[in-house]
């Protein structure tokens, strides 16, 4: 029985590693996209990809085991069939109840990993990732170009002539008053400053303020003058996953349908790779579809649903019609 375990589990990981590596790719390159609208608005530096990459990797994990499992499984024993190796398997006395048993703590482990992900790490991710991209959707409001048009700071519009290191040099700025009065702001140096807990301001050094309405005008000259910002970064609290899930509880279906299902339709796939090669043909790729649209579109029904019961409904259904088509596929015959 050792030797069949070992001889099951080794082509298990080459199946596996074969599908997981291009799955793993094709969905994180979609996450990347996702990234690069992100990076259309603000400026992403390579710290900032490497963050963001950092806090989807656990969806992209979450996206690609299942499939991965799913798929695995099958053609596992699809190409025992296929050389003849199960029916020998079965000759030496090998029912396929033993290989239930045998695929069952693999199967649980993926599905602990999996739940692991859902209840703990995709929570934290999920709201340190929202953070991070309200505050970069932030300091890019902030952020002024030189020698660029169409460019504010709160309700003052502005014009630079050069940034060094947020140093600004002869800064313009234009705005309208709820006095009416129209204001021009001249200042040969300026930055902006960040307190923690505190709004944003713009920090001008020797400048003139001149301001007119009609016939009415006024300079002023100052030496230093800060302009609030009229918006603060505030983050999002972070929630524990139990006060996170019960916020998205829709989600929370999904996800837990979907981390539970390596366990519990793992029948279901055994019986779907294993088949006599005189009398059927290889449907591996036709099953691995059928199963992943078992898996998906009820997960995404409890999802819409938001339904306890619905998901409780889905479980049941999922258990019996697996333990029901392994019992009269392949344990009446074997």
């Amino acid at each position: 029985m050792a030797k069949l375990k070992e001889f099951i589990l080794t082509n298990f990981v080459k199946s596996f590693l074969t599908l997981f590596v291009p799955f793993f790719i094709i969905i994180a390159l979609t996450y990347l996209i996702k990234i690069s609208n992100l990076s259309s608005k603000v400026n992403l530096e390579f710290l900032d990809f490497a963050t963001i990459f950092m806090h989807v990797l656990p969806h992209i994990f979450f996206a690609s085991i299942p499939l991965t499992f799913i798929g695995a499984t099958i053609n596992t024993f699809a190409k025992l069939s296929e050389e003849n190796e199960a029916i020998a398997i079965f000759s030496l006395g090998y029912s396929p109840i033993k290989i239930y048993k045998f695929m069952l703590p693999l199967a649980t482990l993926f599905s602990i990993f999996l739940l692991i992900l859902t209840l703990y790490i995709l929570p934290y991710a999920d709201q340190y990732m929202d953070n991070f991209k309200s505050k970069k959707i932030y300091d890019a409001k902030l952020r002024i170009l030189p020698k660029k048009l169409s460019q504010s700071f709160g309700k003052e519009h502005i014009f630079i002539e050069s940034n060094k290191n947020n140093e600004f040099k002869n800064v313009t700025m234009f705005s309208e008053d709820k006095d009416g009065y129209m204001q021009i702001m001249l200042s040969k140096s300026g930055s902006i400053e960040h307190h923690k807990g505190e709004k944003s301001y713009l920090n001008l050094n020797n400048g003139s303020l001149y301001r007119y309405k009609g016939k009415n005008f006024q300079i002023i000259d100052f030496k230093n003058l800060k302009l609030y910002n009229n918006k603060r970064f505030y983050s999002h609290k972070i929630l524990k996953p139990k006060a996170f899930w019960k916020k998205y509880l829709k989600k929370f279906y999904y996800f837990l349908l979907i981390s539970l299902s390596p366990l519990l339709i793992l029948p279901l796939l055994i019986t779907f790779g294993l088949f006599n090669p005189r009398y059927q043909k290889n449907r591996a790729s036709t099953y691995i579809l059928l199963s992943v649209l078992l898996v998906y579109i009820p997960a995404i029904l409890a999802k819409e649903k938001a339904s306890l019961y619905i998901t409780l409904a889905i479980i049941i259904i999922w258990i019996i019609v697996s333990i029901t088509l392994f019992r009269q596929k392949l344990s009446k015959r074997y």
